[in-house]
């Protein structure tokens, strides 16, 4: 135990540098209590806010973007492997197609919009080794499935149910009803025969355009 009291006595010594660093960190802490004291009641809904944002809201989002896409690459195997036992001819499609395939299928029910596939395929359609003939089929052949994916998304209607109902005014009952855009009635409206109409000056016909003196029969200096 002879050691444990002269640790003691060396934190407790003014000038050893054990003290020293102990005062340096005490002074940290005061300072970080009185700013966190000076500043929360000032930035605190701020600081709060951001961090539920952070927090909270942000992670809930990630999940529910992680779930939709599951969800939508579920439904994309699914289509796939019905689309392919219903191929009579028999022919096995090659894995770029059938990448492409569920990439048009997710793509679809995500996005929306037209069937066409992106310009450029995927990354690794960039690599070295598809860089050659091989390579340039295998891109054609996600191109081709990308769109027949989303072709068969498109038909299924399943986009509907994953689209937020949004509220459209009926322009005419805002037009009716609204003060600010509804249209002047009849008993307000003018005519030109109204008396109380400002009279305007008559107009007066235009001055004739002044008629230039016609050419010179030779320019100067064309005898020379």
């Amino acid at each position: 135990m002879p050691f444990a009291g002269l640790s003691v006595r060396l934190l407790n010594v003014p000038g050893s540098r054990v003290s020293r660093r102990m005062a340096t960190y005490r002074q940290q802490l005061r300072l970080a209590a009185f700013l966190a004291g000076t500043l929360v009641p000032v930035t605190g809904c701020s600081i709060a806010s951001t961090t539920k944002r952070t927090l909270i809201n942000e992670p809930l989002l990630v999940a529910d973007e992680h779930y939709l896409e599951k969800e939508f690459h579920y439904l994309a195997k699914a289509a796939w492997r019905e689309f392919e036992s219903g191929c009579r001819d028999g022919r096995n499609h090659s894995h770029a197609f059938k990448d492409g395939f569920i990439d048009g299928y997710v793509d679809q029910l995500d996005a929306g919009g037209t069937v066409d596939p992106p310009t450029q395929a995927p990354r690794k359609y960039w690599l070295a080794k598809h860089l050659n003939p091989r390579g340039n089929m295998a891109t054609l052949d996600w191109f081709n499935g990308f769109r027949q994916g989303a072709e068969i998304a498109q038909a299924s209607g399943l986009r509907r149910q994953y689209e937020v109902p949004l509220f459209v005014p009926d322009t005419k009952f805002t037009t009716d009803h609204h003060p600010k855009y509804s249209k002047p009635t009849s008993s307000a409206s003018t005519s030109p025969d109204d008396p109380n109409l400002p009279l305007l000056p008559t107009p007066r016909p235009s001055p004739p355009s002044a008629e230039l003196p016609p050419p010179p029969a030779t320019l100067p200096g064309g005898d020379r």
